[in-house]
């Protein structure tokens, strides 16, 4: 579906044209929950897709594609993400958000990005999110269904994910 995707949105008379739009089925899926907010009122979590393999940081090892959304939602019981349509903000603090991605002085992306390696032996492309949504359900049968379409340097990036999400605490005591 990856390489149908790539193949038609590349121009047939052109090798230099850019592909546009990319869509990846991602393989598995995972949430980090980071705190609270002061009062309690938000929650921060970072999900993260990918298709390919990854190392322990999220790095991809093989060729694919990781999406990081940093997303702020309602305070909910347990750590599981709630369900809900998410928008790309520059606001920390509103639910059922995600937070925008900035390339730092360093090069590095800080926020929500787009992480590509097109071959194993070529390294990864990071790429900084902009607008967008994210669509997050909780099934019946304990599964998620996501789908997320977003915008990064002039592409459009989308993922889906059906499946179980492992939620990870990485709350640090007191937050």
């Amino acid at each position: 579906m990856v390489a149908l995707a790539a193949l038609l949105a590349v121009s047939a008379c052109s090798k230099d044209a850019l592909v546009t739009r990319a869509e990846y089925d991602a393989e598995w899926a995972a949430a980090y929950f980071l705190g609270t907010d002061g009062p309690g009122s938000v929650g921060y979590y970072r999900l993260s897709l990918a298709q390919g393999r990854t190392d322990e940081d999220l790095a991809l090892v093989s060729s694919g594609a990781v999406l990081n959304l940093q997303l702020t939602a309602p305070v909910a019981e347990g750590l599981g993400l709630p369900d809900g349509t998410y928008r790309g903000s520059t606001e920390r603090e509103t639910a059922f958000t995600y937070n925008y991605g900035q390339v730092q002085p360093d090069n590095s992306v800080a926020g929500s990005y787009v992480g590509i390696r097109p071959g194993t032996s070529k390294p990864m492309q990071y790429y900084p999110v902009g607008e967008g949504e994210a669509s997050i359900v909780f099934g019946r049968d304990g599964g998620y269904e996501i789908s997320v379409r977003v915008k990064a340097e002039s592409r459009t990036f989308v993922f889906t994910y059906g499946g179980p999400v492992e939620t990870y605490d990485c709350a640090e005591p007191g937050l």
